[in-house]
């Protein structure tokens, strides 16, 4: 007798009165089931139940012998049926070299011959990639337009340093006539200093 070659991507949905399996992809989870494989001795068994319900006596020696003989042969029938159903599932999944899992026709890489967690298929992961480089490139160029440039912020004067009335754009403050330039020079060397520092970062002149 030869063996039976399983793994544990099978379900037994069996039952007294017969047999099925059902299958599943160990990537996406997508089922495949065998078709009902009726066992005659627990058909059998299941009629002379009745029949004890409604006569007992003689119905109920049957069954009880019925059931011997189904316990006997139970097992033998199931395994009979299980070797079918994995013959038939092998038509609808594919055992990957690399993992050893079964996939379904989806999730199998036919160009490598393997499952596409092993070796994704190329198509696919190229438009992954395209598409990754283009929200990148979004994102670049959302931050470059967001940004304002060390030029810009010389060019805004928000208040006067001086007297704190709003400037604008201006070079002389509207209010007080304090120059709103961000740099001043210093007096004893000349050197362009930020207008906020006290002493000259050249020759340490007092601003």
């Amino acid at each position: 007798m030869s063996e039976i070659q399983i793994s544990d991507n099978y379900n037994d949905l069996s039952t007294d009165s017969g047999f099925q399996f059902e299958f599943h992809c160990e990537h996406c989870g997508e089922a495949w089931r065998s078709e009902f494989d009726r066992y005659a001795a627990g058909t059998a068994d299941g009629l002379l139940g009745a029949a004890e319900g409604l006569f007992g006596g003689i119905f109920g020696s049957a069954r009880n012998a019925l059931s011997h003989v189904r316990n006997a042969g139970w097992s033998k029938a199931r395994d009979t049926a299980l070797r079918e159903a994995v013959a038939s599932a092998r038509e609808h999944f594919h055992r990957c070299p690399r993992c050893a899992n079964h996939n379904c026709d989806n999730c199998w890489n036919e160009d490598e011959g393997t499952c596409i967690s092993c070796v994704p298929r190329l198509d696919p992961e190229l438009a992954a990639i395209n598409r990754e480089a283009k929200i990148a490139r979004a994102r670049e160029v959302a931050y470059e337009k967001a940004s304002v440039s060390g030029a810009d912020l010389e060019q805004r004067v928000v208040s006067c340093p001086d007297c704190g009335a709003p400037a604008g754009r201006g070079k002389f403050c509207p209010e007080c006539g304090v120059a709103l330039s961000l740099n001043k020079t210093c007096g004893g060397c000349s050197a362009e200093m930020p207008s906020s520092a006290k002493f000259c970062p050249e020759c340490g002149e007092k601003a």
